[in-house]
């Protein structure tokens, strides 16, 4: 898997790099590292968090209704 075309790929989905970053466990700025090349991939734990997401993991989750 290519880290860096991964969160592209999230970014260019209207997802904010912040919120990629908390999903993930990481520092915004180790993202910037890997879509700048200066790192080549994520730590492990991050690694399996990063590819679990898709742009469908961003979506508010709707709420059940209670019944009265």
């Amino acid at each position: 898997m290519e880290w860096k075309t991964r969160i592209q790929s999230l970014i260019d989905a209207g997802i904010q790099l912040d919120a990629i970053a908390a999903r993930m466990e990481v520092t915004p700025n180790a993202l910037r590292e890997i879509l700048a090349g200066r790192t080549k991939a994520p730590r492990a734990a991050a690694a399996f968090r990063l590819a679990a997401l898709t742009p469908a993991s961003f979506r508010p989750r709707k709420r059940a209704r209670r019944r009265a």
